[in-house]
């Protein structure tokens, strides 16, 4: 059963057991408001057949059974004795009263109080029916308005999943919850076409990047082969190139693992220490901080950071700082090099951006953003005063 009917169903049972329930109580009401005018009637002839009084309007009978003697009117019917109380019986709305040494029994003859409540019957239940037909056919009415957003999502799903292209949007219609979907989901379409646009551009780039060091050691080996290069010297040449490869390699398996991390208990401290000194640079910063997190992706982002700063700060002023704020820390590599333009610092973290002619793949800061980002954290740069850049992975201290 489709959501639409089983919504209408639903509304339909709603209002069905709503008028089931008010047609209950409003016939339980009237036919108590009949039956106390009747015992009314009944208990005035009473009175009026102890005071010697003509009786109400209407037909009236009675008998007295007192010491096992009858006395009953001519029109009373042939019935048995009944126990104390008020009923219908046959037309009659009987009242059974205890008297001295016996029962009083009355009776008012009223056929049109059961026909009336026979008809209150019938109204009930014929407009009781009519109404809850009426309510399907509005409910199927107000199920289709209301999932009409929904139909709208479910058919551009279906043509996103049939053609693959995700630039199919969701008209965003009706309110609440609905419209909250279909804003997520266009959301999620254009979050999906923006990583998909970065995929084919990384991969683009990546082929260009490893065509590069393949096609320099193949033209090096040809030219060995040919004799136009001493074999050393090639051998050199495509020893740089493999090598120049293996980093390229290195990084986009890092830049691939899309936040994967087995985090571990480190001292990050002692970790950003050691980089320094195996870079011959000073470091500055506590002698301990417990870390959580993955030390060879950290130091491969740590060491990525001091070859960015060696080779395009110039080397100058570079030290590693480690400094904790509240509830994060900031492993930071600052150089008094000639820094970078502030519209460069945006672009800076991409893959394979380079901002100068120097030498290299253009994936360090890549990989040290995607590093700090699958610890939790981001990285930062920003210009280091007077000059110079500080590139600085913030890092959340407890983990979320």
């Amino acid at each position: 059963m489709s959501l639409r009917a089983r919504l209408a169903l639903f509304l339909a049972l709603s209002v069905g057991l709503a008028l089931l329930f008010q047609g209950a109580l409003s016939y339980l009401a009237f036919k108590r408001l009949l039956e106390a005018d009747l015992d009314r009637s009944l208990l005035f002839y009473v009175e009026a057949l102890s005071e010697g009084r003509r009786p109400p309007r209407g037909e009236f009978a009675f008998r007295l059974v007192q010491e096992d003697k009858a006395h009953q009117s001519a029109n009373f019917p042939d019935w048995p004795d009944l126990p104390p109380g008020a009923r219908w019986r046959e037309g009659w709305r009987v009242l059974v009263l205890e008297v001295p040494g016996g029962t009083l029994t009355v009776a008012r003859y009223d056929p049109g109080a059961a026909a009336a409540l026979a008809r209150f019957r019938l109204a009930l239940w014929g407009s009781g029916a009519l109404l809850t037909l009426l309510a399907v056919l509005l409910a199927s009415r107000v199920a289709q308005a209301a999932l009409t957003p929904l139909s709208r999502l479910t058919e551009v799903a279906q043509r996103v999943a049939d053609s693959g292209d995700l630039s199919h949007r969701v008209v965003p219609g009706g309110g609440g919850e609905l419209k909250a979907l279909a804003e997520a989901f266009n959301h999620m379409l254009e979050r999906l076409q923006a990583f998909l646009d970065r995929e084919r551009r990384f991969t683009r780039d990546a082929a260009h990047e490893l065509r590069t060091p393949v096609a320099a050691a193949l033209a090096q080996l040809e030219a060995a082969e040919a004799g136009y290069l001493p074999r050393g010297e090639a051998q050199e040449a495509v020893k740089e190139e493999l090598l120049r490869m293996k980093r390229l390699v290195e990084a986009l398996l890092v830049l691939a693992r899309e936040g994967r991390v087995e985090r571990i208990p480190l001292d990050l401290a002692q970790l950003a220490r050691q980089e320094a000194e195996a870079f011959g640079v000073p470091y500055r910063g506590p002698g301990h901080l417990a870390f959580q997190g993955d030390p060879l992706l950290l130091s491969q982002a740590l060491r990525n950071l001091l070859q960015n700063a060696l080779l395009h700060g110039e080397g100058l002023g570079v030290e590693v700082a480690l400094r904790v704020e509240g509830e994060e820390a900031f492993l930071e590599v600052q150089d008094q090099g000639p820094g970078m333009p502030e519209e460069a610092l945006k672009e800076a973290a991409g893959p394979f951006f380079r901002a100068s002619g120097k030498p290299g793949e253009g994936l360090g800061l890549s990989v040290a953003a995607k590093v700090a980002e699958a610890h939790g954290g981001r990285l930062e740069l920003k210009p280091n005063r007077p000059r110079g850049l500080i590139a600085a992975l913030r890092l959340p201290l407890t983990l979320g």
